[in-house]
């Protein structure tokens, strides 16, 4: 069952430019593992959080006509925010006030596609509203990450390419240790992927 009063939002506004330079592909339309059929990075992240929350929203820049074409065709029980992106932080302010939840939100990076769906579900039960969520792994913080509605004011004064970082380090948060290497793993480079 989705987790009641808590909104996933995936970040997917990004350049992808060290990605691009490489190959001249858009990584998150890319094969999410190194093999070519595998699905895309993007199809890969979001069928792990389908079913997570109550809401599933995908934050991209108005530009990326490619990327929003693959969402309306793949990902249409998926809300779009395409927007002019002045970084992460602005992206995540964005979201925050077009989704507003009840718990608070599950906030994703759209190129983290190994993060495993019951990892995801920990996360999300996890969140409280006056609580900030880490999964870590090997002692090692990772994302995606959980922030209570109690600090929506504080997300919505996000701007540029800061995220939530400076709320993160402000407050107390809960850590949750898992056993997911994926919480670390990010595609920035065709040589990110996994082999399988």
């Amino acid at each position: 069952m989705p987790e009641p009063g808590v909104c996933a939002i995936v970040l997917a506004a990004g350049q992808g430019s060290r990605y691009r330079a490489a190959c001249g592909a858009d990584k998150l339309l890319a094969a999410s593992l190194a093999a070519a059929s595998s699905p895309p990075v993007l199809a890969a992240t979001l069928a792990n959080l389908r079913g997570v929350a109550e809401q599933l929203l995908v934050v991209t820049r108005a530009d990326n006509l490619p990327l929003r074409g693959w969402l309306s065709a793949n990902a249409a029980d998926c809300e779009v925010l395409a927007l002019e992106s002045r970084g992460l932080g602005h992206s995540l302010a964005q979201a925050v006030a077009q989704a507003p939840a009840g718990r608070g939100w599950l906030v994703a990076l759209a190129d983290m596609p190994y993060v495993q769906p019951r990892t995801l579900r920990e996360i999300a039960a996890a969140i409280r509203e006056d609580n900030l969520v880490v999964p870590t792994y090997d002692g090692r913080p990772g994302h995606p990450r959980g922030i209570g509605s109690a600090h929506r004011d504080a997300l919505l004064q996000l701007d540029g390419d800061r995220g939530a970082q400076v709320l993160f380090a402000a407050h107390p948060v809960l850590e949750l240790a898992l056993n997911d290497p994926g919480v670390l793993q990010d595609i920035d480079h065709p040589d990110d992927r996994r082999q399988a």
